[in-house]
């Protein structure tokens, strides 16, 4: 594909596999590689945008909000930052004092299944030394919730030094940003809290993409050199566990754990399960071992417990503990044969092929035959090709 721009194009950049963006002298387009059609303008640059060296530009996973951002010289020759952000369906735009800005999309609340909207970029209004790491929702919330807004004091090192990259890491629920001397810092989302700082280079970086692979980014410098930057998943908890500096770190540490099903916060998990049995809180030890990594507490140890319990009110507890874990996530070969047998012996065959339709129980031969003995038939969608 050829097209043609009439306005001068100061920054240009992928925003998809197949789509492309202009950031031009007066405004921005965005343009397909898969047909023939011209570039179709977005959206008109602020007249503070004339003097800016244009840095970046990019649009969140819902296609609704952008931004674009570029810095100048203040008049006290600080450097000083522009960002634009636009929606795109309500047309309406907000001057905002940014430097470096990223979207993301992850959880920040106990419910890891709903994925916030969030925007965070890093602020210095003209005339100020301080810089702040703003976190804000752009999407609509929870039901139930507030929108989700932190910020935090960004400990800049040196003195003239500015945040230039920012990457979101919606794995481990964190923000990478790299300033211009070199600093990458590492800061968790839900909280805005700095969980890491440390140079990485004392060349200027000046681009960097996201590594798919490790959900890190990686980042060139001045000198030529390439740069990887990554969460050691292993390490992550047991950081900020030890870390005195984060505020309320041991509880950071667990919610990240229960939040991205992170390794390094077992005994925790142990520990506040067993309370909240012994206190006959049934649907909280149910919740938390459906959070625990792994088959921590999600095994057949777990099963007997909640069958022993004495039957209340309600429910049976082994019952709550098996529409806890239906609710949001799908039984492992134990559970899935644990919740069949009773169910087989209630005659309930409809609750099983219910089940298989959705993907929640896993598919074994054990479980295969098990169902055998009541249906041969649904039993034929249970078995797996060798």
């Amino acid at each position: 594909k050829q097209t043609e721009l009439t306005d001068s194009v100061r920054l240009w950049k992928w925003i998809s596999e197949d789509e492309l963006a202009f950031v031009c002298k007066q405004s921005v387009y965005h343009t397909s590689i898969k047909d023939e059609t011209a570039p179709t303008k977005m959206f008109d640059l602020e007249q503070k945008f004339s003097n800016c060296q244009i840095m970046n530009y990019d649009v969140d996973a819902s296609k609704k909000w952008c931004f674009v951002n570029g810095i100048y010289k203040g008049a006290n020759n600080d450097i000083c930052g522009h960002m634009q952000l636009y929606n795109f369906e309500r047309k309406q735009h907000q001057i905002l004092a940014g430097f470096a800005a990223v979207f993301t999309s992850l959880p920040v609340g106990d419910d890891n299944s709903f994925k916030n909207n969030l925007l965070m970029f890093c602020e210095r209004k003209e005339g100020e030394q301080a810089q702040r790491l703003h976190i804000m929702e752009i999407g609509d919330p929870q039901a139930g919730q507030q929108k989700h807004r932190k910020q935090s004091d960004i400990q800049i090192q040196q003195e003239g030094d500015f945040p230039v990259l920012m990457h979101d890491c919606p794995k481990f629920g964190v923000l990478f940003m790299i300033t211009k001397f070199g600093f990458l810092y590492m800061y968790e989302a839900s909280t805005a809290a700095l969980l890491a700082r440390h140079r990485i280079t004392d060349q200027l970086c000046f681009v960097s993409a996201r590594n798919d692979t490790t959900d890190g980014m990686i980042v060139i410098n001045r000198a030529g050199q390439i740069l990887s930057v990554n969460v050691q998943e292993q390490a992550l908890i047991p950081c900020i566990n030890n870390a005195a500096h984060i505020p309320n770190n041991k509880e950071l540490s667990f919610k990240l754990a229960r939040r991205f099903q992170l390794p390094g916060a077992d005994e925790l998990f142990v520990v506040l399960f067993n309370q909240k049995l012994t206190t006959g809180d049934y649907a909280g030890a149910a919740q938390v071992a459906r959070d625990a990594p792994g088959t921590l507490l999600r095994n057949q140890d777990t099963i007997n417990k909640f069958k022993s319990l004495p039957q209340t009110s309600g429910p049976a507890p082994i019952l709550v503990y098996f529409n806890a874990l239906l609710q949001t996530t799908k039984l492992n070969a134990i559970e899935s044969i644990e919740l069949t047998k009773p169910v087989i012996q209630q005659n309930r065959l409809n609750l099983i092929e219910t089940w298989i339709k959705d993907g929640k129980l896993t598919m074994t031969d054990e479980l295969g035959d098990l169902i055998r003995q009541a249906n041969p038939n649904l039993a034929l969608n249970v078995y797996q090709p060798q």
